[in-house]
């Protein structure tokens, strides 16, 4: 058996696939919630404050968002996640308006490295991974989430996971690295085993469409994750 991984399943739009993800013991609950562009899972605030609202303990919660740090600060403190992903242009000074602002209210903040170079350099002045990774290290958020994938490819079927980017995150982060981008119930031991990763983050791979997860899918993910 392998030692435990961290599992956060994202893109729930349903409460029916909030109690799959719960009785299957998912760790992390991920909505998508008042994206700044136009993706399949976007929900609005009301909406998810409903889903959010059938997550208990030990169970977390995430919002997947992005764009200005009073929208996200406004947005957090209305919902109150047990997390907050920010997984669009924000920069290094926006992080750490938000993050300082959201560990007040006990929020972790998880904040995305783009695959794309020219992402991270309008995100964070420098390309190199290192640079980054250290900038990221000096701020209060509690992970970094190494995604192969971009919100232009997101929904994406057979989206490659680049498994050099993950690899060095991962080498050079003291923080918690979850990685996503294409990992499915094939591919995720080899992932694992490849990178070392401890935290994984599942959207399209279990789900027939956007939005609507098959419980034959994750379930396979999660046994192989576990086997």
């Amino acid at each position: 058996m392998m030692k435990k991984v961290t599992v956060k399943i994202c893109g729930l739009m349903k409460g029916s696939d909030v109690i799959l993800c719960i009785d299957k013991g998912v760790d992390i609950l991920g909505f998508v919630t008042e994206y700044p562009v136009i993706v399949p899972w976007n929900l609005n605030r009301n909406t998810a404050a409903s889903l959010i609202k059938k997550v208990h303990s030990p169970h977390k919660s995430c919002i997947v968002t992005g764009g200005s740090p009073d929208k996200v600060i406004s947005l957090a403190a209305q919902l109150k996640p047990s997390m907050v992903q920010l997984h669009y242009q924000e920069s290094l000074e926006d992080t750490n308006i938000i993050t300082n602002a959201l560990e007040k209210m006990d929020i972790k903040v998880i904040k995305t490295v783009p695959s794309l170079k020219e992402d991270r350099l309008a995100q964070f002045g420098a390309t190199d991974i290192k640079t980054i990774v250290e900038a990221l290290h000096k701020t209060s958020i509690y992970a970094l989430l190494a995604d192969s994938r971009s919100p232009a490819n997101a929904a994406a079927k057979g989206t490659a996971f680049d498994n050099s980017f993950v690899r060095q995150i991962i080498k050079l982060s003291s923080k918690p690295v979850i990685v996503a981008g294409g990992i499915t119930h094939e591919n995720v031991r080899g992932i694992l085993t490849s990178t070392g990763a401890k935290f994984i983050d599942v959207m399209t791979g279990v789900e027939k469409n956007p939005g609507d997860k098959d419980p034959r899918l994750l379930s396979k993910l999660l046994f192989a994750v576990l086997n």
